[in-house]
This record gives structure tokens, C-alpha cells and sequence, in this order.
């Protein structure tokens, strides 16, 4: 009994090494307040590890001292799968100029598994001062998969990729203060981006090779893969309608099937113009482009544009910036259309066309009519040829017979007559028989030499007649 009692108090003490830790940690955590940095609603992943140089950044200002700073990374459910840099710096101005600045923090994460908030850490002693950030994630390995979490926009973060503001979301996140403070975010500085000045030599025009005007269901070669929606012509657009219940209703447009071009060259014409028209209230207000290139033909996470619709029924233009993803480069083969993003209440949408523009100046300043632009039918023409020999004046000598063809040479080709072209001349004579005439001259002429030669040989013949007669 008294060896069962020992035990017993031996295990209550480990118990208590044990649970008295556990508490303190317990307490030191609840003492110390996390808030999420990102934005709601359904999450999207985003592939980083695409190209060596992809990039993607967030910017954040905080009133309190914080203790960590992490991100929530997938994988696509492979262990020890995700590389990625993790490097903290000062806000100043704009990205450029704050990631040519000293580096607050940095630290490389390797192998690390679905899913996993990886992050930046601070001491209680020495812990993130209140300011203004932009943490940079990049480094990534290509080829193993390595992501983050694109949720919608947040007012608590300015997020980057490849070192462009893209406002159409946020990125999952989270910041874990000293304490439990009153206030904690501050207001984001707006960045002071330099405008690039369109090129001298662009155009204002559409690209019209690439112009879809939805008026003609001969456009519906270039669809395929429709995915829970079904589309039909109209007499000047084209109406998507998805049924209840649909999750990520699509449609794969390629280009292939419009010319004999590879493709629409981004570097060329990086911006995408489409007019469209919510047809219910009820309809979603967030849709989706998936891009093909060469290197990429098919849909690829974070190979997208996400944008929003006005919450309008009127007809209305979304525009969307290619050069804004890295990934978007050479050739745009095709695209995959997501008209809604989500669509758990059905809807309709009605696209007049899609057009491609060489700068954002002249995407927003275009009114939407092609007629200029359209080139008029151009009717077939016979190709032209060699202009005609003049046929030289008659002259009063007769003319000459064809010599006969030269040892080791060729008897010069007869001309042969235009048929079917009236090449008639309006400075000259045009009149048939006047044209004739030195022909029948010639004719004649011939006619006349023919005769004599037969006659003379007739002659001759009656000579050599009569001197044999006489001989016998």
C-alpha cells in the first residue's frame, strides 16, 4: 500500500511539472492578442513557384508593438513541399523604393507542409515597432508547388504581385501583438507610383484581329469546355445563363481558332477590354480570367485576373491589365472565362464583345464603337501584269520574214492574245478596222510572193521539159 501511495504522489508531481507550464504558457498566449490581417470570403490559392522571379508582397500599418507576423501557405497537400523567403522592411513611398531599403527582418522557410503559417518573430524585449511595412515573400523554388491564400480585398492591407498593387484582393494573414492593445491598425499610405507615360508610337485603335463582337454564332468555334452554363446568341451580343446551385461556372475561349497568329502578344497589347451587362440584382458582382500562354496553356493557380462588376444592371466595360501578372507573358493563346466567380443563386450575363488595347489610356477612353476601325471588304482583283509591248508604227519597207531558227539556238515565241482584258488605250486610235490594216497590207503582200514563187517554178518546169524532148 505504501509503494502505491509513493507512485501515486511521484505521478502527481510530474503531473504538476507538466500542467504548471502548460498553464503559464496558456496564460502568456491569452495575454497576447491575434488579428487577422486579410481579407473574407472563399479563398483561391495562388502558385508562387510558376517563375523564379514571381513575387508577392503585402503592406501593413500597426499602432502597437507586435510579436509575430505569419502567413498561411499551401502546398497542395504535399509534406515538406513549400520554399519560400520571408523579409521584412520599412514602408517608404512605394514598393520600389521600400525593398531597395534595409532589411527589418528575414528568414528562409524550407520544406515546410499544406498549409503551415510560417512567419516573422519578435521578442517581448524587442518587439515590432508601431509603423508601416511591406513584407516581401519570394525565393521561391520552381516547380515545387508553394502558395498563398487570395481572399478578398482587406482596408487593413495593400497587396503586391511581382511589385504591382493588384486591388482586387488580400492575402491570408495574421499578427500576433504584445498584449491585448485598444487599437491596432493604422491607416495605410497610399503608394506614390510613377506614371509610365504611354509609348510615343502607340495606338489608340483596337486590336481588331482579336476583336470578338458577339453578334454571329459563327463565334462559337472558338468555345469549348463549357462548365455548368450554357450560352446563346442574340442579334448583337452573346447571353451566359448558369443555373442554381452552380460553383465556378466557365468557358474556355482559344484563339487559336480566329487566326493563323500564334497568339496576341502581351507585350504588345497587355490590356483587355470587355462590355458586359448583369441581367438580376441577384447576380454576383466577382468573375474570373484564366490566361494561356504558351508556357501555361491551360488554367493554372494564380494564372488569373479576378475583378469585379458594378453592382449595376447597365451595360458596363471591365477592363483588366495583363502586364499586372508576370506570368502573363509572349503569347495569350486563350482564356478561361469564369463569368461568375460563384454563382450558389444562378444568374446571366450578357457580352456584347472583347477587345485588346496597346495602352490603358486608349482602352478607357474608347466609346465602344468599332465602325472606324472595321475595314471596308475589299474585292477581289486579278493580279496585275507585265505592261504590253507597244506594237510599233507600220512602215513603208515590207516586212521581213522570221529568220530560221540558229544551230544551238530557239525560234523566238509567237505573242499570244490577252483574252477576257480590254486593254484599249484612250489616247490612241481604238478603231478595229484601222487596227487591222497593217495586216491585211502584210497579207497581201505574202499573197503576192506565194503566186510568183509558183508561177516561176511552173516555168521551169516546162523548160526542162522541152530540152529533153529535143535531145531524143
Amino acid at each position: 500500500m505504501k509503494r502505491l501511495i509513493t507512485m501515486l504522489i511521484t505521478l502527481a508531481v510530474l503531473l504538476t511539472s507538466f500542467v504548471i507550464p502548460f498553464a503559464s504558457f496558456a496564460e502568456e498566449a491569452a495575454e497576447n492578442l491575434t488579428v487577422d490581417l486579410g481579407g473574407g470570403g472563399e479563398a483561391r490559392a495562388i502558385d508562387l513557384a510558376v517563375f523564379e522571379e514571381s513575387s508577392a508582397a503585402f503592406q501593413l500599418s500597426i499602432t502597437a508593438p507586435a510579436l509575430r507576423i505569419e502567413i498561411c501557405c499551401p502546398t497542395w497537400s504535399r509534406p515538406a513541399g513549400g520554399f519560400l523567403t520571408m523579409s521584412l522592411f520599412k514602408f517608404d513611398k512605394n514598393y520600389e523604393t521600400s525593398v531597395a531599403g534595409n532589411t527589418i527582418a528575414s528568414k528562409r522557410h524550407e520544406e515546410f507542409d499544406d498549409n503551415a503559417w510560417i512567419g516573422l518573430d519578435f521578442s517581448p524585449d524587442k518587439p515590432l515597432e508601431p509603423g508601416e511595412y511591406i513584407v516581401l515573400l519570394d525565393e521561391v523554388e520552381v516547380g515545387q508547388q508553394t502558395g498563398l491564400w487570395f481572399l478578398s480585398p482587406s482596408e487593413n492591407q495593400i497587396f503586391y504581385s511581382d511589385g504591382k498593387i493588384d486591388e482586387s484582393g488580400s492575402i491570408r494573414s495574421r499578427i500576433t501583438f504584445l498584449g491585448k492593445p485598444d487599437t491596432y491598425f493604422g491607416k495605410l499610405t497610399k503608394p506614390q507610383e510613377e506614371e509610365i507615360p504611354d509609348p510615343v508610337d502607340s495606338s489608340d485603335e483596337p486590336y481588331m484581329d482579336y476583336t470578338m463582337i458577339f453578334n454571329d454564332p459563327d463565334w462559337e468555334d472558338i468555345f469549348q469546355n463549357p462548365g455548368s452554363l450554357t450560352y446563346e446568341f442574340d442579334d448583337d451580343y452573346l447571353t451566359f445563363s448558369i443555373p442554381f446551385g452552380s460553383d465556378d461556372p466557365q468557358v474556355q475561349l482559344l484563339f487559336n481558332n480566329i487566326t493563323d497568329e500564334e497568339g496576341i502578344l502581351v507585350e504588345k497589347y497587355p490590356i483587355m477590354l470587355m462590355k458586359v451587362r448583369r441581367l438580376n440584382d441577384t447576380d454576383p458582382v466577382t468573375g474570373e480570367v484564366f490566361f494561356f500562354t504558351e508556357t501555361s496553356p491551360g488554367p493554372k493557380a494564380g494564372n488569373s485576373f479576378l475583378f469585379n462588376y458594378e453592382n449595376t444592371l447597365d451595360w458596363q466595360y471591365v477592363l483588366i491589365d495583363l502586364s499586372s501578372n508576370k506570368r502573363c507573358r509572349d503569347y495569350l493563346t486563350g482564356i478561361r472565362f469564369d463569368v461568375f466567380d460563384h454563382a450558389p443563386e444562378g444568374g446571366e450575363l450578357d457580352v456584347a464583345w472583347i477587345t485588346f488595347f496597346e495602352t490603358k489610356s486608349a482602352a478607357q477612353k474608347f466609346n465602344g464603337d468599332f465602325s472606324p476601325y472595321v475595314k471596308a471588304t475589299e474585292v477581289p482583283t486579278a493580279k496585275p501584269t507585265a505592261a504590253p509591248t507597244e506594237v510599233p508604227k507600220p512602215t513603208d519597207a515590207a516586212p521581213t520574214q522570221a529568220p530560221a531558227t540558229a544551230t544551238g539556238g530557239s525560234a523566238p515565241s509567237e505573242p499570244t492574245a490577252d483574252k477576257g482584258d480590254d486593254k484599249t488605250d484612250p489616247g490612241k486610235n481604238n478603231d478595229k478596222k484601222n487596227n487591222n490594216t497593217p495586216l491585211i497590207i502584210i497579207s497581201a503582200i505574202v499573197g503576192v510572193v506565194i503566186i510568183a514563187a509558183v508561177i516561176g517554178i511552173v516555168v521551169m518546169r516546162s523548160k526542162g521539159k522541152k530540152g529533153k524532148d529535143g535531145k531524143k
